[in-house]
């Protein structure tokens, strides 16, 4: 009887780790003197049956795989097994020597996996192709090698040439099957097989059984969170992304993702008591300037300041955090610290210099230094870099206005408008700068036009934007149907209807809007009315140190006497030519 030299030596070496560890994850059944197969048996019942010739390659091989490392070697293992097999072996050796050629293939697909990303172009595709070649003999080697279903998934996952998204839905599917005892890893499979589904409803529902498997795998919430944005389901999602955010706090993509979608739905403090759970477990720069974004929005403007303070505290040179916080100083009229910032931050950066945000905060700088020429030309600028952009055609239109260039503005909104007909903001404001040069007809239409693109304003529902807008838009235009010289523009009655919405709108609290609803009263003949509204807007007025508090004492004193307010303005145009900027000073 020939004795089995190679299983011997096994044995002995099985309580290195080395060779456990190797060995451990190809061996169907546990290690131990149990499992050996009684030599004189075997070699009587290879002999008698004729197959079991396979059993001298098979214990090389085994003695080879102890010290397998390089593909050379494992290759060699890898011909001493299919040798074995294709010689012949009894059941339990045929059974071991599939189960370990298995494991080979694996780990030499594995090694060339990794190998992958050290080589370039058509060598990345050539690896992948053999170990995908690998991974495939594998299993038919061994049916329940989960490891190689998952790297045939990742590999057919790859954005290279040839991705096969059937072959991922196939080895996923193998390894769900395999992985009822293994939560953890059945809810990765089901993930993985939700990225090549090609129905959503089959995508949600692998997410589905993959989240329930394992709660905690974030990948799947974030998936399933995406398709619930797209189907509209948006308390959904933003829980499940909140459960993300609150485990992986510095992921800064999704929490700008969240809060994102809370300032869409008009959920600011809902976005900031995130931002704040969040800051909790892990403070960060990013967060702070986040938090501080919405606290302006908000106008809590210490609360912003404060949480650029804490940024820059955590990154004392970052430019952009230098430039948000010149912003808020600006807001708070605070002109020497916004010019000190952005001194800091230009110079830091240099290369920031022609960036839209710095182009647009130095403007903001001239304007509040009365430097209205080098506020328009960087206004000016901006349009010309993005000419379809209509925030900075509204900025340069308002710096035009507020310099005495009402005709300036008219053009470059017009220019707007015939691309972008139904901007409010552009109709509210042509309207606004026809009124001052004395086209009250023009006006009006504008006005008309921004009411209708404005659309039907619930005080209850609208959010204080749309109803400082809407307040804004009637008020002007029911103050140029009540004092216009023009008989035939004036109209008491939609006057009054237009004052009394944009009173309500405002809570009856602003005095420009409470003189316009005298004025309608009084165009509509009520002077108990007017003198009434009136009263209470010069008393307003008087409290705030309003700008126009001359005026409406004016207003007053004319509806004392019955008599109905007229007004036209007729600005007359600024001809001062404005210098090119290299005439200018530089902020």
């Amino acid at each position: 009887m020939r004795s089995s030299t190679a299983l011997t030596r096994l044995f002995q070496l099985a309580g290195n780790s080395m060779s456990v560890g190797l060995l451990s994850a190809t061996h169907p059944s546990s290690w131990g003197q149990e499992s050996v197969p009684n030599q004189d048996a075997n070699s009587e019942a290879s002999q008698e049956s004729g197959s079991n010739e396979g059993q001298g390659d098979l214990d090389e091989a085994v003695v080879q795989r102890i010290d397998a490392q390089s593909d050379d070697q494992l290759e060699a293992v890898a011909a001493l097994l299919e040798s074995a097999i294709k010689k012949g072996l009894d059941e339990e050796n045929l059974s071991f020597a599939k189960t370990m050629l298995a494991s080979v293939q694996l780990q030499r697909s594995q090694a060339m996996a990794g190998a992958m990303l050290r080589v370039p172009g058509r060598r990345q595709l050539q690896l992948r192709d053999e170990a995908l070649r690998n991974l495939q003999a594998a299993v038919e080697h061994d049916p329940t090698l989960i490891e190689a279903y998952f790297l045939i998934g990742r590999l057919n996952m790859l954005p290279l040439e040839g991705a096969d998204p059937k072959a991922v839905l196939e080895a996923t599917t193998q390894a769900i099957e395999l992985l009822d005892d293994d939560p953890s890893q059945k809810s990765e499979a089901l993930w993985m097989r939700s990225r090549v589904q090609t129905e959503t409803e089959a995508k949600l529902a692998d997410l589905n059984a993959a989240l329930e498997a394992d709660p905690a795998n974030l990948r799947a919430m974030q998936e399933r969170a995406g398709i619930r944005l797209e189907n509209g389901e948006v308390e959904s999602a933003l829980k499940d992304l909140e459960i993300v955010l609150l485990e992986d706090p510095t992921n800064q993509q999704i929490a700008g993702a969240v809060v994102e979608e809370l300032v869409n739905l008009n959920r600011l403090d809902q976005a900031i008591e995130l931002i704040s759970k969040l800051l909790d477990k892990s403070p960060s720069e990013g967060l702070y300037r986040m938090r501080a974004i919405l606290h302006r929005s908000k106008s809590n403007l210490p609360e912003a300041m404060a949480d650029l303070d804490k940024a820059i505290s955590m990154a004392p040179r970052d430019p952009m955090t230098l430039l948000q916080r010149a912003e808020v100083a600006l807001d708070r009229e605070d002109v020497k610290s916004a010019k000190e910032d952005f001194r800091i931050a230009t110079q830091v950066a240099p290369q920031i210099i022609n960036l839209e945000m710095v182009i647009g905060l130095r403007s903001r700088i001239a304007l509040a230094e009365n430097r209205i020429a080098d506020a328009i030309n960087d206004a000016q600028m901006l349009s010309d870099r993005s000419p379809t952009n209509p925030f900075h055609r509204l900025r340069l239109a308002s710096l035009y206005t507020m310099d005495n260039r009402p005709r300036k503005a008219i053009d470059v909104l017009s220019e707007l408008l015939q691309t972008d007909p139904e901007n409010v903001a552009a109709l509210r404001s042509r309207g606004d700068a026809l009124l001052s040069v004395g086209d009250h007809q023009k006006a009006i239409e504008d006005y008309e036009s921004a009411i209708k693109s404005v659309g039907q304003i619930e005080i209850d529902t609208a959010d204080e934007f749309q109803k400082q807008e809407a307040a804004g838009i009637y008020n002007n235009l029911s103050w140029v149907l009540a004092t216009s010289p023009n008989d035939k523009v004036r109209n008491g009655p939609r006057s009054l209807e237009l004052a009394e919405k944009a009173a309500a709108l405002s809570n009856y609290e602003a005095p420009h809007i409470l003189s316009t609803l005298a004025a309608a009263f009084a165009e509509a003949g009520n002077f108990e009315k007017a003198v009434e509204w009136s009263e209470k807007a010069v008393e307003l007025g008087d409290e705030e140190n309003h700008e126009q508090l001359e005026q409406l004492e004016l207003e007053l004193e004319s509806y004392r006497k019955g008599e109905a307010w007229r007004e036209k303005q007729e600005t007359e145009e600024n001809q001062v030519p404005i210098l090119s900027p290299e005439d200018l000073i530089d902020t």
